[in-house]
């Protein structure tokens, strides 16, 4: 909890959170107006966080289209932004040592796409050039607090982290809501016992996106199978459309559209 309520460790989850661009949240504060007096404001959060006085602000909620559908996300204020960014950051040394593999990318410290396209590179050219593609639907879906707290819980043991996350989820439309700072944390969590229980083929996982390098077209159907299994056994499945056994180039996988 020192690395969410310290000052300074706020003031780098503020920095962080201004790399990207962001619509003010319920309560009208932009950005703009919080770095006009930035070390007042977090030595304000970091004291209410400090004594427990901190409360979570509702998110605005906003539809957009792209990519031909409809998509709703919630916006949340600009200090929950950095409260959800300095619990990332005081989680994911924890995660990235005990929960993740190192064949998965994206969603975390590890860089994304060419990172993925490089392991899957060396998968090709060691001759294992069938893939078994499969794209998860829905993957942020269907998950109850209590399962996205617990997947916390099995890594992260500070009790005073786990009742504030408790009290940031609870606050959410659903816990692993479009738009919050813990979607691509707890979204990579809900992935693990399917990580775990696939950690013996040639596999790499980009996100939501799990390929599976094999010899033949025969043994890419095999793990094909088991990957749906693995799925299916902790309520997942692979969206059709984006999901196929077939022969790629690196530069063909993990390409958006």
């Amino acid at each position: 909890m020192r690395q969410v309520t310290d000052t300074r460790h706020l003031k780098r989850a503020a920095r962080q959170c201004m790399g990207r661009t962001g619509s003010p949240g319920a309560d009208g504060m932009s950005w703009r107006a919080f770095r006009q007096d930035m070390p007042a404001h977090l030595a304000d959060l970091s004291t209410r966080l400090t004594d427990g006085t901190w409360q979570p602000h509702p998110v605005r909620e906003i539809t957009f289209d792209a990519w031909g559908k409809q998509h709703h996300v919630g916006i949340p204020t600009v200090t929950d932004r950095i409260v959800h960014r300095a619990m990332r950051n005081a989680a994911e040394p924890v995660l990235e040592r005990d929960a993740y593999p190192e064949w998965m990318f994206g969603w975390h410290r590890r860089a994304g796409r060419p990172l993925a396209v490089a392991a899957a590179a060396r998968h090709l050219n060691a001759g294992r050039t069938w893939v078994a593609d499969l794209d998860i639907a829905a993957a942020s879906q269907g998950v109850t607090l209590e399962d996205a707290i617990s997947s916390v819980a099995a890594f992260v043991t500070d009790g005073t982290y786990l009742a504030l996350l408790r009290r940031i989820l609870t606050a959410l439309p659903d816990p692993l809501h479009p738009g919050s700072g813990f979607n691509p944390m707890l979204t990579n969590l809900r992935m693990t016992p399917v990580d775990q229980a696939l950690a013996d083929l040639a596999i790499v996982r980009l996100t939501d996106n799990y390929t599976a390098f094999c010899r033949t077209r025969a043994e890419a159907g095999h793990a094909w199978q088991r990957v749906v299994d693995a799925l299916a056994a902790h309520g997942l499945r692979p969206a059709p459309a984006k999901s196929k056994i077939w022969r790629p180039n690196p530069e063909d996988l993990y390409a958006a559209g």
